[in-house]
């Protein structure tokens, strides 16, 4: 009984020692990057492990990733383009060695063991280590930027030298001549010989895969496109939230880039300044359907908001639809600056350009920012909006649009003008749709045959029918016997409508006229023509029985205290106010029959 703790303790000393074992292999040491001669030590001996899982066809093993992570540690890769790139590292990396392994061994052993220097080059060459002067790595040996920058063009320069090793294989060349992870190079190699030679930088097979791919990407690209528009018509007239279909085949084409990319990167494996154009291509697809769905999605969400805010009316608001573009650059800016600097390329030059020329920039596009801010005022004093007519200077036209940049405007001639921002909000802008009423004003012209009594009717007749129109404001009403001209009697006439568009303010007033000529006729007035006209033609006399009526009724406000001048009473304007029926009962267009 007393030996079973012991063997317990030995088993378990036993189970921690091959744990300790698994952990040491499993998370080997980080390369040594001390000095020159470590730093390529580390390479050569990390890169060899790579070649390996790559030529077994196991680059996605997690050893073949903690060889590749061993690798870049030694490599400075801040020029190299789409550096993020798993075939572009290995290219590197395989350029690297492919110039490498040419050095004889003395080479070699010239490198210095100790970190005195902070730069170290090969004798005869350009390859250089450096050592790192600043950040968290400060003080480790690297190959350096210009160095890995350059390999295509060393790796032409040293290919007729042979290698040190006469049996070793030409791994570069190999390596162009190979599918990536997604293909098994099986079924490449099994292809006929001719579909391996190289046309121009890559075999032919690659040319053959890499058209076959871009064909499906532009047929799936453009039902992508297709479909979201049938969407989107489909719900254009039911509900502006449902009206996704455009962004959702911008991001159906993003995944589809996406795929294409990581086919042509994973499995095709193109290299050289091939693949750099056709990724610089792939960036310029992805980054141009980024900024159009950015500012898709701030365009669908300030029409979706526009619509939630105006109770389901379909609107356009133009402040919004600004707003929304302004803010969607800025993105579209935002995002070109990181493109940049994930492609590999710095910005800072192009940063010190603006500030060196900042002046001469803001010059030039003085004009511009003159009328984007003149756009954003005219939004923010909210003087006019899209739709309303306006009195712009001398003309008259609707607002179509109004810009960053200019402002659109429809004429009553339906031509289309566009008038720069600067421009339109320093004119006097009258907004003809503001109103909250309008305002009829006539001169009628009644024979001077007619007597004074049939005037004061005429005139009470004229102001009860102003007052009794449901359409008309109550005051003021004015109706005034107004002067007496060369052959008329002047009744000057004035009322406010209730009304802001034209076309009603019109029907209304053609009603009101009607009105008055029932009136006018009434008391047997007659309208008065030029006394050309009246030697010409033939009018006829004024009526006897009307004129006695008239006198008769202006007797009759006398007696009864009533006398309706120089105005009605309030309580006779409050009893006849809005008695008249409009539209008339008969109207086509009455709802209520």
């Amino acid at each position: 009984m007393s030996k079973s703790p012991l063997i317990h303790k030995v088993i378990s000393l036993l189970v921690f020692i091959s744990s300790f074992q698994v952990f040491a292999y499993t998370y080997p040491e980080l390369a040594n990057t001390s000095t020159p001669k470590a730093t390529v030590k580390s390479f050569i001996s990390a890169s060899d492990k790579l070649i390996y899982y790559w030529q077994e066809e196991q680059l996605r093993s997690v050893e073949a990733e903690r060889a590749l992570a061993q690798v870049i540690r030694t490599m400075d890769l801040s020029l190299v383009p789409n550096r993020t790139r798993q075939v572009v590292v290995m290219e590197r990396i395989l350029l690297l060695r492919e110039v490498l392994d040419r050095f004889d061994t003395e080479v070699f052993a010239t490198l210095p063991d100790e970190s005195i220097s902070d730069y170290w080059r090969f004798e005869n060459t350009d390859i250089s280590l450096i050592k790192i002067a600043s950040g968290e790595r400060a003080g480790q040996f690297v190959f350096s930027s210009v160095t890995v920058q350059q390999l295509p063009r060393w790796y032409r320069t040293m290919q007729p030298i042979g290698y040190v090793d006469p049996q070793r294989p030409d791994y570069y060349q190999n390596f162009i001549h190979s599918p990536g992870p997604l293909l098994p190079k099986a079924i490449i190699e099994s292809l006929p010989g001719p579909v391996h030679e190289l046309y121009g930088p890559i075999p032919l097979w690659q040319w053959v895969a890499v058209f076959s791919v871009l064909i499906v990407c532009f047929a799936a690209l453009n039902l992508s496109i297709f479909l979201g528009r049938k969407w989107n018509q489909h719900w254009e007239q039911k509900n502006i939230k449902w009206k996704v279909g455009k962004l959702i085949s911008l991001v159906s084409c993003g995944f589809i880039l996406f795929v294409t990319r990581q086919v042509i990167d994973q499995g095709i494996w193109l290299t050289g300044g091939f693949y750099q154009f056709l990724t610089t291509c792939f960036f310029l697809a992805q980054f141009y359907l980024s900024s159009w769905l950015i500012m898709a999605l701030f365009k669908y969400f300030a029409a979706l908001y526009a619509f939630n805010k105006h109770n389901g009316k379909h609107v356009d608001s133009s402040l919004i639809t600004v707003l929304s573009r302004i803010f969607g650059g800025l993105t579209i800016v935002i995002l070109g600056i990181y493109v940049i600097e994930y492609m590999g390329f710095s910005i800072s030059p192009l940063l010190a350009g603006i500030g060196v020329g900042g002046l001469a920039v803001a010059l030039a596009i003085r004009p511009v920012l003159e009328n984007v801010i003149n756009g954003l005022t005219l939004y923010a004093d909210g003087g006019i909006k899209i739709g309303e007519l306006c009195r712009y200077g001398d003309k008259l036209g609707t607002i179509e649009s109004i810009g960053l940049r200019s402002t659109r405007i429809r004429t009553l001639e339906r031509s289309l003008i566009t008038i720069p921002n600067s421009e339109f909000a320093n004119m006097e802008i009258d907004n003809l749709e503001r109103r909250d009423k309008r305002r009829m004003e006539h001169v009628l012209r009644v024979r001077s045959e007619l007597t004074q009594q049939q005037l004061k009717v005429l005139i009470v007749s004229l102001r009860r029918t102003l007052l009794q129109h449901p359409k008309t404001e109550e005051d003021p009403i004015r109706v005034r016997f107004s002067g007496i001209g060369e052959f008329a009697l002047h009744i000057n006439l004035m009322c406010y409508i209730h009304c802001k568009d034209n076309e009603e303010f019109l029907s209304i007033q053609e009603d009101i006229l009607f009105l008055i000529t029932q009136q006018v006729e009434a008391v047997g007035a007659q309208f008065a023509f030029s006394n050309q006209y009246q030697l010409a033609g033939k009018l006829a006399s004024i009526d006897n029985g009307l004129i006695d009526k008239a006198e008769q009724t202006v007797s009759q406000w006398h007696e009864a205290n009533n006398y309706p001048f120089p105005d009605f009473s309030y309580e006779y304007k409050y009893e006849i106010k809005n008695s008249t029926v409009f539209p008339a009962k008969s109207a086509a267009t009455r709802k209520d029959g």
